[in-house]
């Protein structure tokens, strides 16, 4: 197996530090630590559904997803997690590109998630980079970007992006890609966590964009990763059919085609859930910029960024998890961050409260 630089490596740190798994917490993972009440009451019957394939063309799933999102079911492609969905119109734009005998050009905003540039190198696409810079609080600059557009064929941005927490308005350079004629591609996984997120989401574009499509997830706000259920939403027909078309049948298990409508149905957990991580960021931002070794970065998902003034986020995280059984993101690997970073998750209040209490005997 390859290292793929992700968080949530809680086992193997585990192992390599003579601790319990269960004894951890990991912040390393941006994951809701919160739980919809209704899955519980579900579970038994979404396993009893797993006696028979799931739908291959997972027609009630899309349905549902459909009417929480506010698009049309055609317009939906559900996959094994985010991830699946990013490699297969990756191989889509990759064969795409093989027909045309010229490399597709496609801008990557860092630093962001890795899983975009391998992605788009293992299907053959030429990557033209984007840097957003630290000195600036790693904002857009979205007339600089626009001005280089015609450098590319297609851009690849998360909004909110992982790991700066920043949310964009990304209307406008929507609007010129489409007139421009090339690809945007957003990855909205961490978008139910913003709290104006109606101001920043392009899901109403869809419909009016050809050239957008938009990656979801029930992994980070619905707090379950192992579920594995993400999905593109686009409404062109051309991307669809190719994903399809590289798609493998029945990727979407059962139990997440059972359990997500009782997910999405649960209006009453996403207000709670979002509410909470609206007082939760502030109380967390706050406290954490009273520490003096460390610079804070603003931000409007469930996670923050950090760089340290006076260690390494190595030694940093050694201490964190032999002192206090804390796991958190080393961020050194992502692409312009170097070895002082480190990312933290947003969890409960008490879980959030030692690691105030950590960060404050080491860095503080």
């Amino acid at each position: 197996m390859i290292n793929l630089g992700h968080g949530a490596n809680s086992a193997e740190m585990a192992a390599l530090y003579g601790k319990k798994q269960e004894e951890l917490i990991d912040f390393s993972s941006n994951i809701n630590p919160f739980m919809s009440e209704h899955l519980v009451n579900s579970v038994q019957s979404a396993l009893k559904s797993c006696q028979n394939y799931p739908d291959i063309h997972y027609t009630k799933l899309r349905e549902v997803l459909s009417q929480y999102l506010s698009c049309e079911m055609k317009q939906i492609i559900p996959g094994n997690g985010a991830t699946e969905i990013m490699y297969l119109l990756m191989k889509t734009l990759g064969e795409s590109s093989r027909q045309k005998e010229e490399p597709f050009r496609l801008g990557i905003i860092n630093p962001t998630f890795s899983e975009y540039e391998r992605s788009a190198k293992l299907n053959g696409l030429e990557i033209v980079p984007f840097q957003l810079k630290a000195s600036t609080e790693f904002d857009l600059e979205v007339e600089k970007l626009k001005a280089r557009l015609h450098e590319i064929d297609g851009l690849f941005i998360c909004n909110p992006n992982n790991p700066t927490g920043n949310s964009y308005s990304l209307a406008s350079i929507a609007k010129q890609m489409e007139e421009m004629q090339k690809l945007l591609i957003v990855d909205e996984t961490f978008m139910e966590f913003v709290e104006e997120e109606a101001k920043y989401s392009l899901m109403p574009l869809v419909q009016s964009h050809n050239q957008l499509i938009i990656i979801k997830a029930v992994t980070k706000f619905f707090g379950l990763p192992g579920l594995r259920l993400g999905y593109g939403v686009t409404s062109n027909k051309d991307l669809l059919r190719g994903m399809y078309h590289f798609k493998e049948p029945w990727t979407v298990n059962g139990f997440a085609e059972y359990l997500t409508p009782v997910l999405l149905e649960d209006k009453v957990f996403q207000k709670k859930t979002k509410a909470y991580f609206k007082e939760e960021r502030n109380h967390l931002l706050e406290a954490l910029k009273k520490l003096k070794n460390i610079k804070v970065y603003s931000t409007t998902a469930n996670f923050v960024l950090i760089e340290l003034k006076a260690m390494t986020s190595q030694e940093l995280k050694e201490q964190m998890i032999i002192k206090h059984n804390i796991l958190i993101r080393d961020a050194s690997n992502f692409k312009g961050l170097n070895k002082h970073f480190i990312r933290v998750a947003i969890k409960g209040k008490e879980d959030d409260d030692k690691l105030l209490k950590a960060m404050w005997e080491i860095v503080g």
